[in-house]
């Protein structure tokens, strides 16, 4: 529950619109627990309450409330369905009630249920705030209704749905690259994501942007969703994700919300060669920290990701942290008024528009060696049928690796990754049945 949210509910407590079938003192307290984001006190003496006195629609709408921001979603429903049908509940109330069911729906996979319960809160439109906050919730509801069709793939931290699987080829690979992602950017962020994040492939952009409002990719932390193109990059949306859970920033900006997201975008592209190639001339970086609308998107994000990459290169990880918490042009004076001085020259030393552009080609792998089947067998992972991505060859710098050992691997050392799918391109390295080949080049 973000701190918007909870001002309008504070606003909905304290303004005495709704309290006349309630005891103030317990509903205020509850508010107030409930606004301050004691989740847990907010269900535990809201349960206490509801012991005594069952029949308050607000305590039980407040409980269910809080477990949803908890992603409790299986123990929020009953809680929110009693102030639903209870006749006493108020029409704005109901319609709060109604919208957090559609989001728990949404989460326990129920998706024509999150679908019809969030069209008619939008409908029935009873207040502003609970008809933008269903409306926001809609089209992700009926874009994972439409994917029930698709093909799934459940890994350890994701459900993936592919509206189009063969031109992706190995969805196993495709997955375990995703995997990988994860693991590596999250040594950094130190995320907890509640639940596993659902991502959806698709394969015809238009149909996608009709159907959820804007194009993509993109991601939602609150719904624990990412939609994307096959051909995006592997780390970006799941920056995103794992920056909202680990990180938790109160105040986020263009320029570094995007960056970060390039930075770790897991590609191991020269960024800052990127960024000059979009630029022409000198950049005011602080210009387009405090007024990104100014500037094309291609620039700010190849700036921020430059920015984000030479800070993490010449500032403490802490420092980093703090700023991607606090993301506004103030903090970064206060901890980085140097650094971008001096980034700025460098972003400045070539690169620009009409300059001869500047090759970004991450270094090649070694020339394929043919294995042989006892070595790859003893390297595959061939136990994690839950995960569906096992039978992948991993080969660091040529060598065949675990995925135990992947995952180990530190994030600044891997300069490039690739994802094989097709037998033509795994038969130069062996002749065993795979799912897939990653080729990791990695700093000795």
């Amino acid at each position: 529950m973000t701190s918007y949210w909870r001002g309008v509910l504070a606003l909905l407590f304290f303004c005495g619109t709704t309290l006349s079938c309630l005891g103030q003192t317990t509903t205020e307290q509850l508010g107030k627990l409930y606004v301050a984001g004691q989740l847990d006190a907010v269900i535990a003496q809201g349960k206490q309450e509801l012991a005594t006195r069952p029949e308050q629609p607000l305590v039980s709408m407040l409980i269910g409330r809080a477990y949803t921001d908890k992603q409790q979603f299986q123990e929020a429903v009953p809680y929110l369905t009693k102030s639903l049908t209870d006749a006493r509940t108020p029409t704005d109330e109901k319609a709060w009630s109604k919208a957090y069911l559609g989001h728990c729906y949404y989460g326990l996979q129920q998706y024509p249920e999150a679908r019809k319960a969030l069209e008619e809160v939008v409908a029935q439109a009873a207040t502003k705030n609970v008809t933008s906050y269903a409306a926001q919730r809609l089209p992700l509801a009926r874009a994972a209704e439409k994917a029930t069709k698709w093909e799934t793939l459940e890994t350890k931290h994701f459900r993936f749905r592919f509206q189009n699987p063969k031109p992706i080829g190995s969805l196993q690979a495709y997955a375990a690259a995703h995997e990988q992602a994860y693991e590596t950017n999250n040594r950094f962020f130190q995320a907890t994501v509640p639940r596993k994040i659902d991502f959806f492939v698709w394969d015809d952009g238009l149909e996608a942007s009709k159907v959820l409002g804007q194009e993509l990719g993109f991601t939602q932390p609150y719904m624990v969703t990412i939609h994307v193109l096959p051909n995006q990059t592997y780390g970006h949306e799941i920056t995103h994700m794992l920056t909202h859970y680990g990180l938790q920033p109160t105040r986020k900006t263009k320029l570094i919300n995007e960056g970060v997201a390039v930075c770790f975008d897991q590609t191991n592209r020269n960024r800052l060669q990127m960024a000059r190639q979009q630029v022409s001339g000198p950049t005011d970086v602080w210009k387009m920290w405090e007024q990104p609308d100014l500037f094309p998107s291609k620039q700010v994000y190849a700036v921020g990701g430059a920015l984000l990459e030479y800070l993490l290169a010449h500032a403490s990880e802490a420092e980093v942290k703090q700023l991607l918490r606090d993301q506004t042009p103030q903090m970064g004076r206060q901890l980085f008024s140097q650094q971008v001085a001096d980034f700025e020259k460098e972003l400045g030393k070539g690169g620009g528009a009409g300059q001869p552009a500047i090759s970004t080609a991450p270094p090649a792998f070694p020339a394929p060696v043919k294995l042989d089947a006892a070595l790859v067998n003893a390297n595959v992972e061939r136990t994690n049928t839950a995960d569906k991505f096992y039978k992948v060859l991993i080969l660091l710098n040529g060598t065949p690796i675990t995925a135990t050992q992947m995952q180990q691997l530190p994030p600044q050392q891997i300069k490039n990754m690739k994802v094989l799918h097709t037998k033509e391109e795994m038969r130069p390295y062996t002749e065993v049945e795979l799912n897939g080949i990653i080729l990791l080049l990695a700093a000795n």
